[in-house]
């Protein structure tokens, strides 16, 4: 067996605890473009890769979770810090400012309901 196929990314599941909101949130506020889901239960949106998938049935935190567990982290071919200034003008939660690492830039914001993205802009090669 091909041990590089052996995990196929199939979906990104982010469990959300107020689905409609979060659903308008990462639609309205973050960018994110719905592309199905299952009403009451999962919206999920476009990536250039597996969905990204709002699922009910998680549970909220006061204050972003940081960087712990799975943080979902997205790509963008440029202008990372013209997105987080964006978002930090529609009142998102940014956890890290952009910073430049060996191989790009990064920073991290958090949803509503705490739970961490990473958004990510490679150094051209």
């Amino acid at each position: 067996m091909d041990e590089a196929a052996l995990f196929a990314a199939r979906r990104i599941l982010v469990y959300v605890e107020d689905l409609e909101a979060a659903a308008d949130y990462y639609r309205n506020v973050l960018g994110f473009v719905r592309i199905g889901g299952v009403a009451g239960v999962n919206h999920e949106f476009s990536t250039s890769g597996p969905p990204l998938v709002l699922h009910e049935g998680g549970r909220a935190a006061r204050e972003p979770r940081g960087r712990v567990g799975c943080v979902p982290s997205f790509q963008v071919a440029e202008g990372i810090t013209e997105l987080i200034e964006t978002y930090r003008e529609r009142r998102v939660s940014i956890v890290h400012d952009v910073q430049e690492v060996s191989h790009g830039w990064i920073a991290f914001i958090a949803d509503l309901e705490g739970n961490v993205i990473q958004i990510y802009q490679a150094k051209e090669s």
